[in-house]
């Protein structure tokens, strides 16, 4: 990975890590907001995971794991719809702590820990998305 991708990828996280904090501290968060937070999380997930999926030598019980999430993140966005009547993902301490470990954790690829480095995530990510669910199911 070279210098500019780390430079745009720190500054991307940083600021989104910001934005909700800055947001609620400031008294301007929105309905708007969160929803325009959650697409830019889906977007800089996807950019990151293009960029740095030939990097990732993962077994394939932890390819599993993550399709696992995957999958428990459809169907809450499905549920979200059914209920809510939009799709909608809820900004979680463990989703916040999540992202913040994914954003971390992606910094340890190549690393000799980065594989239990990405279960703890996974297993994490994975309570956090069961959780998103069950609050969305519960409403």
């Amino acid at each position: 990975m070279t210098v500019p991708f780390w430079t745009l990828y720190v500054i991307a996280g940083t600021t989104d890590m910001l934005d909700g904090f800055l947001a609620r501290r400031w008294g301007v968060e929105s309905r708007f907001g969160a929803r325009l937070d959650s697409l830019a999380d889906f977007v800089f997930v996807l950019a990151v995971g293009y960029k740095l999926f030939p990097w990732l030598k993962l077994p394939t019980t932890l390819w599993m794991m993550i399709g696992l999430i995957a999958l428990v993140k459809i169907v809450n966005a499905i549920c979200s719809y059914v209920v809510r009547h939009r799709i909608e993902y809820l900004h979680t301490k463990a989703n916040k702590v999540t992202g913040f470990l994914l954003f971390i954790g992606v910094m340890t690829i190549g690393q000799s820990y980065f594989v239990p480095v990405a279960w703890v995530i996974a297993c994490i990510a994975l309570f956090a998305a069961i959780q998103e669910g069950h609050i969305i199911r519960s409403k």
